[in-house]
């Protein structure tokens, strides 16, 4: 029996509400449906004290946890293109020159994390605990045309009765929606869809088989 082991290295704190919870589920399905022989899937450790965007202390706080991993998940919001592309491939590049042999597979949300919060229109409606979302909100694989996502969830949690600067609110907000969300909805968001790809074929070159 093999088990499969990442860490995450994020951007911010909502980040870490949201995504370690949403990643490690996304992870169970797919080794489920891709790579049955794979029968457990550890929590996905999140670094933050790595920072995200110099790839010098990502190695450090890295190397101080080698041989407790099988992939790095490194998190960048992918919007602006200008900002985020030359980060990605600066990270990329230096991972690919240092002594890690294990993969590094990019988690690039359009235009960020929030907009993946926003992809299951049902598990919000669940969430908040009301019968509909108002008509101008995006959800589905279109929500990477929305440009402003947290104000987004922010207007739905006062529609709810909840105030998103009260304590708690927003991370309780990102936890159960990440415990709830249907991966499926998810694999329909291109900038998913592409990580998920990315992690099947990182998982076949470390000898993950195919079921």
């Amino acid at each position: 029996m093999r088990s499969l082991s990442c860490v995450l290295v994020r951007e911010g704190p909502s980040d870490d509400w949201f995504l370690p919870i949403l990643l490690r589920r996304a992870l169970e399905e797919l080794v489920i449906e891709t790579f049955p022989a794979c029968r457990e899937v550890q929590d996905v450790r999140s670094l933050p004290k790595a920072g995200n965007q110099s790839p010098e202390p990502v190695l450090a706080a890295l190397e101080q946890e080698q041989g407790t991993f099988d992939v790095v998940l490194y998190h960048h919001d992918g919007a602006p293109r200008a900002k985020s592309g030359p980060v990605l491939e600066r990270m990329r590049q230096t991972w690919a020159e240092s002594d890690f042999t294990e993969p590094l597979v990019a988690v690039v949300p359009m235009r960020e994390t929030e907009a993946w919060v926003l992809a299951d229109e049902a598990a919000l409606v669940r969430v908040l605990n009301v019968r509909r979302l108002g008509r101008t909100v995006v959800t589905g694989p279109e929500v990477e045309s929305c440009r402003h996502p947290k104000a987004v969830i922010d207007v739905l949690l006062g529609q709810a009765g909840l105030n998103p600067n009260g304590s708690g609110v927003l991370h309780n907000f990102y936890v159960s929606v990440a415990d709830t969300a249907g991966i499926g909805e998810l694999r329909k968001v291109p900038a998913f869809r592409q990580w998920w790809d990315d992690m099947i074929e990182a998982l076949e070159g470390l000898g993950y088989q195919h079921g």
